[in-house]
């Protein structure tokens, strides 16, 4: 009885492991940029942020409730997407 009871328990504790292991690793990594504002553009649904003098222009698309406006210092969350990768 004890032996099943130790077997259940590590068979748990593998399946939870095997399942946070392939969870992080199917996530993309996100990064951060934090910076003021410069432009929102509701039209293209961008959003350019200033960081000392180099700007990153993000799109807005899929956020519900943006409310930042111009000269708000905002940190932007955001993944890196290829859109195309070609051969040299």
């Amino acid at each position: 009885m004890r032996n099943r009871f130790t077997l259940a328990i590590l068979a748990v504790l593998v399946a939870f492991g095997l399942v946070a292991t392939l969870s992080m690793a199917a996530a993309p990594k996100t990064y951060q940029w934090t910076g003021t504002v410069t432009d929102i553009d509701p039209k293209s649904k961008t959003m350019s942020v200033d960081k000392k003098g180099d700007i990153w222009e993000f799109s807005t698309e899929g956020l519900k409730d943006l409310k930042a406006k111009k000269g708000d210092t905002v940190t932007v969350t955001y993944v890196a997407i290829a859109k195309k990768v070609e051969m040299k």
